[in-house]
């Protein structure tokens, strides 16, 4: 018996997890034509074989991409600029994350910095941060 967890949780996104869920990643609607592919700076992406198969999966779907890959393991605010600074200017109109926790969030902020103005900073909700609310919508992401 396989014991293994998987499951699909929609509310309000749809979340695929478990074994083999990243195979069906061409068969999903994709929110736009050219994704930047947010990967961690790390190498377990490329050795492990997910990073392809990623790549595999976006072009089976009809989706040009290109990769980010300055994520650290504690994301700073310069990683997240980049990245989002990389978005802008190669016109990608959805991030796809790559990893683990790190990453992910790293892209969501990516997401919401490569459409609104200013400094990452501005957006900050604690500390001697801007406390500035999010004017655009985020780049939806995967």
């Amino acid at each position: 018996m396989n014991t293994a967890l998987s499951f699909s949780f929609p509310a309000p996104i749809e979340l695929h997890f478990g074994a083999g869920k990243l195979s069906i990643l061409h068969t999903l609607p994709m929110p736009g034509r050219k994704a930047l592919l947010a990967i961690s700076n790390g190498r377990s992406v490329r050795t492990n074989g997910a990073l392809d198969r990623t790549i595999a999966e976006l072009e089976q779907a009809g989706v040009e991409h290109i990769i980010f890959d300055g994520i650290q393991a504690n994301p700073t605010k310069e990683n997240v600029e980049a990245g989002a600074e990389l978005a802008v200017r190669e016109g990608c109109d959805f991030v796809v994350a790559l990893g683990g926790g790190s990453v992910m969030d790293a892209a969501k902020t990516i997401a919401m910095k490569a459409v609104n103005p200013g400094r990452l900073w501005d957006y900050a909700m604690s500390g001697t941060g801007g406390r500035k609310p999010v004017e655009v919508e985020p780049l939806p992401w995967i």
